[in-house]
């Protein structure tokens, strides 16, 4: 048996990130852009660390033209935020990611050094193409603020008085 006496617990690092989930209509579908690491063989969205006197809107922003070349976003709403752990040199990293809705007419995406490739996708195959679970949810609640705005009754005049 392993003697795990005197051993100590890995430190934990608190990280604070924040993403994108971006799309453009196309032919009034919409369409997500998911980016994709061949190496680490995953999908993901657009997201990364807070720097020095930035908000989470600010990072998401900035993240999302670093990774993606798209710089003319429309922010929607907050669609909401994830947590979890990871270990990574003798570290624990609690992370947690706040992600943000933005809209965009702006087709010609270039992805950026992080990544390989990135795909324009329909909400369905991007829910599919997703790699990770908690980035799947954020999706389906962008997909639904999408829905509500898109479902919105239209603002009857009021009478005049």
């Amino acid at each position: 048996m392993a003697d795990w006496t005197g051993m100590q617990p890995r430190p934990r690092v608190k990280v604070i990130s924040s993403g994108g989930v971006v799309y453009r209509v196309e032919n009034t579908i919409p369409l997500f852009l998911l980016l994709t690491s061949n190496k680490r063989g995953i999908w993901c969205l657009p997201k990364g660390l807070i720097e020095e006197n930035e908000d989470e809107v600010t990072t998401a922003m900035r993240e999302v033209r670093e990774e993606t070349g798209v710089s003319r976003v429309k922010l929607r709403g907050k669609v909401g935020q994830i947590k979890y752990q990871f270990g990574f040199r003798a570290k624990t990293f609690d992370k947690t990611v706040h992600f943000f809705l933005f809209e965009t007419d702006q087709a010609d995406a270039k992805v950026g050094t992080e990544h390989d490739a990135m795909e324009w996708m329909p909400y369905e195959k991007a829910l599919q193409t997703l790699s990770y679970p908690n980035e799947k949810d954020m999706l389906t609640k962008a997909w639904g603020m999408i829905q509500a705005k898109a479902n919105q009754p239209k603002t009857q005049p009021q009478p005049p008085a």
